[in-house]
């Protein structure tokens, strides 16, 4: 059987099963956006690590090398966002071809060292190898507090959903580029930004479960309710999209609310919090917009998208091997 029949979710589930935790210390192991590790009193270590390849992450005709380093570490940091928790260190792993132009290289890693100032991030070491395409791989170390751990298994029954910003814009970029088109949803693709500061706001403020947007709001809702045993209805009208995606999403004939459900790396939050806690949100929203776009529900009533008062089963968003 090839592994496009199984996919990236049916590939994470055979190695769960082979896989044998040898310490007390883990607090969480594969399952979440970070691994969580016991460290001191008062905080947990998170571990995460990301690869973004060449002509699957990235295209060289449509990123320079410097976009190329800051997106490796934006998509790590949004991990370490998810957990309610802020990066410290990483290593930088780099695969390029030998004939490729030094100044491919110092630009790549330049890229990397501004996200990497930018966040305070300690780049402690790596690895360099030589390849047919281009390869960065990630592997960040942060904290987070105790009592400010968001875990994907946290959702609780009548939780309301919510998403940060718009979603659906950077596909419809990465759509425009694939057709040749212009439009403003472009600089969403090449320039993704993490929400850390705000996921550390949210954090303080007790909610529930939270994940960074990365694979589609559809793929995290699922992981989300997966993790927690729980069901969850969407209601897709609610969804955040922007003026600019849904022209943009047109401009190829597509729909910018399945870019927002199943597109990804818009690396906003999706996180799940308790109606009476929903006023606390008001004391940072200010200039950040907040949606509620759908609620947690008893595992029993299942995992769907209500649209047009349809009921439809929530589809998987973006997946690896497919």
């Amino acid at each position: 059987m090839e592994i496009s029949k199984l996919g990236e979710t049916g590939l994470i589930k055979k190695i769960i099963k082979k896989t044998r935790l040898y310490s007390k210390d883990i607090v969480k192991g594969i399952g979440d956006d970070a691994a969580v590790i016991r460290y001191d009193k008062k905080h947990f270590l998170l571990l995460t690590t990301d690869t973004l390849v060449e002509d699957d992450h990235f295209n060289l005709s449509w990123f320079k090398p410097e976009r190329i380093g800051i997106k490796a570490v934006e998509s790590n940091i949004s991990d370490m966002a998810a957990m309610g928790g802020f990066p410290k260190h990483m290593l930088v792993s780099l695969t390029v071809p030998s004939k490729i132009n030094v100044n491919f290289f110092d630009k790549l890693f330049d890229g990397i060292h501004k996200a990497a100032k930018k966040h305070r991030i300690s780049i402690i070491g790596g690895n360099l190898a030589s390849g047919k395409k281009v390869s960065v791989t990630i592997s960040m170390v942060g904290l987070v507090e105790k009592k400010n751990l968001c875990l994907r298994s946290n959702a609780k029954v009548d939780d309301l959903i919510l998403v940060t910003g718009n979603i659906g814009n950077s596909r419809a970029g990465l759509e425009l580029l694939r057709n040749k088109k212009k439009g403003k949803s472009i600089d969403y693709y090449l320039n993704p930004k993490s929400r850390l500061d705000l996921s550390r706001r949210l954090a303080k403020l007790g909610i529930n479960a939270m994940e960074d947007v990365s694979d589609g709001l559809a793929s995290e809702v699922l992981n989300i309710c997966n993790e927690s045993k729980k069901g969850a209805v969407i209601c897709k009208e609610k969804i955040p999209v922007s003026k600019t995606a849904i022209k943009d999403a047109k401009r190829v004939g597509k729909d910018a609310h399945d870019y927002a459900l199943h597109g990804g790396e818009d690396y906003e939050l999706v996180f799940t919090i308790s109606k009476n806690k929903l006023k606390s949100l008001k004391k940072i929203k200010s200039s950040i917009k907040f949606t509620v776009v759908g609620k947690i529900l008893p595992k029993k009533d299942g995992i769907y998208l209500l649209d047009n008062n349809k009921k439809r089963k929530l589809k998987q968003g973006y997946e690896h091997f497919r």
